[in-house]
């Protein structure tokens, strides 16, 4: 049976959560029986609550990667800046202001995937089909609950440990929380599981389901966070070889648009399609979820049918014009930054022709239609060329539509774009990682240097650890850039003090607010208040 995410309809409660897939679920439930004894009776039900498992972190509007919530404060580092006067939330997250009554918090959303992912544990035993199937259903199970932990230990640090249904726990999710470590553990283990019975490709109509690549990436990922680079390498180098095909695109941009959507370099996509579900109530899941992709309408500028809420960090800018490419390329700068921001070429180089976007608008109107929320409070971007520098967000919008309004996402026709959240750009980042850490210096600055070749840089040597280390941590920044990186580089390769100081030195939004305790976020009031057993992040307390 073959069946895409994406056609699964989205469901809130427990009960529904053990379907999802059929129209007729709700009459078929009788509220006097079970609902254990009456769903887990064929392949379709067990293929049904799989969706459920997928559905928190597909969220378009709230959940880790909504456009509204989680996509906002994930990018809480200097990469991106936010415009004063949108979201309070948001506000106190990336000025390092928040506290555990914070809103829009997505500790819950992630356990809700956990708990889908037990429940599934507990009951496909009981389905009869085929064992293969089974095992490879079981594993894709694995690798959700894995993910969803992996989320919890990087941004929570020490959480609740739950590996049963909580309705079957005698304590319920009355949990106190396990060391951070023990998480990881936890992490690696689901992992490994998930990478042992995973198909290696999927069919057309199997888009969004997870792989065996994208289970040994995402260990290998797990591995190098917790700095067991060995094993890592070795997890990580399994990807560059048969049978996996992974490569990068030759055009960068071809990561970013809706008509080259799961290319050979897509480790794993989130799969978004307007034409189902319709525009219910945000942060809700039911039966007709939208399951569009909306944040175009957070990122764009003003005048593009966009909100208009953030725009690039002065530093990355800084970053990318630092480095230019040979002399005789067809461009001045590094190819991502075309891709990473709309602004005028010919203000900083001859031989191009300046682009229009959303109804060929030229970017002076677009800087000039964004100058009243811009007046809030702005970057201030290094001058080049004598002329000051002006920069707006193109990632992750709707640049390639080119008509007016097309980053509005009150018409469906804008919301068909997927979210790539593992790209084989981040597998040789993070191999180059690895091998470095292990003295591996030649396979090391292989890997490092696919990546800069495709942004057309120039060759360059590195004589060790440190230089090949800078190189990489400079090649995430600028190839991830608004993508939910940046945060958790700087975290894990810096102490607090040295994180605090670059962000800093970077001119982040309130830098000097950052304490030790903002590598975490705080586990919200809401846990701890229907929680008895579980203490507060030490660094929180």
């Amino acid at each position: 049976m073959k069946i895409s995410i994406i056609k699964c309809s989205i469901v809130a409660t427990l009960l529904l959560s053990l379907g999802g897939c059929k129209s007729d679920f709700l009459d078929r439930i009788n509220p006097n029986k079970p609902v254990e004894d009456i769903f887990w009776v064929n392949e379709g039900d067990a293929q049904a609550a799989m969706a459920t498992i997928y559905s928190p972190i597909r969220s378009q509007m709230s959940g880790y990667y909504g456009a509204y919530s989680g996509y906002q404060t994930m990018n809480r580092a200097d990469d991106v800046w936010f415009l004063a006067g949108e979201e309070p939330f948001t506000w106190e997250y990336i000025n390092f202001l928040n506290s555990a009554g914070t809103s829009a918090s997505d500790f819950g959303s992630l356990y809700s995937g956990i708990n889908r992912a037990n429940v599934f544990f507990q009951n496909i035993s009981k389905v009869p089909m085929d064992e293969n199937k089974k095992k490879e259903l079981s594993a894709e199970a694995s690798f959700l609950r894995g993910m969803y932990y992996f989320l919890l230990a990087a941004n929570y640090g020490d959480v609740p440990l739950l590996l049963i249904p909580a309705g079957d726990d005698p304590e319920g999710t009355n949990k106190p929380a396990s060391p951070e470590a023990e998480v990881w553990k936890q992490v690696i283990t689901d992992f490994k599981a998930a990478k042992d019975n995973l198909p290696v490709t999927r069919p057309a109509a199997e888009a969004g389901r997870v792989t065996k690549g994208a289970a040994i990436a995402y260990l290998g990922k797990a591995l190098v966070y917790t700095k067991q680079y060995a094993q890592a390498e070795t997890e990580l180098k399994a990807l560059l070889t048969a049978p996996y095909t992974y490569d990068l695109v030759e055009n960068f941009e071809d990561n970013f648009k809706d008509n080259t959507k799961l290319n050979k370099e897509s480790i794993w996509e989130l799969v978004y399609d307007s034409k189902f579900g319709s525009d219910g109530p945000w942060g809700q899941e039911s039966p007709n979820s939208p399951q569009g992709f909306v944040l175009p309408n957070f990122a764009g500028p003003d005048g593009t049918g966009a909100w208009f809420k953030l725009m690039p960090g002065a530093s990355v800018v800084s970053s990318f014009i630092a480095e230019e490419r040979p002399a005789g390329s067809d461009t001045r700068f590094d190819k991502r930054m075309y891709t990473s921001f709309f602004w005028k070429y010919s203000d900083y180089e001859t031989g191009l022709t300046d682009g229009a976007w959303f109804g060929n608008q030229p970017f002076d109107l677009m800087w000039s239609n964004a100058s009243s929320k811009r007046q809030r409070g702005e970057p201030v971007y290094p001058t080049i060329s004598n002329k000051p520098g002006r920069f707006l967000i193109k990632k992750y919008t709707n640049f390639f539509l080119n008509a007016a309004g097309s980053n509005s996402m009150y018409d469906a026709t804008n919301r068909n774009n997927n979210f790539r959240v593992f790209r084989f750009a981040e597998v040789l980042l993070l191999h180059a990682e690895a091998c470095a850490k292990n003295g591996n210096l030649i396979d090391a600055a292989k890997s490092l240097t696919r990546v800069r070749s495709r942004a057309g840089l120039g060759t360059k040597n590195w004589t060790g650890e440190n230089e090949l280390m800078k190189e990489i941590i400079k090649q995430n920044e600028l190839e991830f850039f608004f993508e939910g990186h940046r945060f958790f580089d700087l975290k894990r390769l810096y102490t607090p003090a040295e994180m605090k100081q670059i962000l800093i030195t970077n001119k982040k939004q309130g830098a000097n607010n950052f304490q030790p305790k903002h590598y975490y976020l705080p586990i919200p009031e809401s846990e701890m208040n229907t929680n008895t057993k579980i203490q507060q992040h030490p660094l929180w307390r």
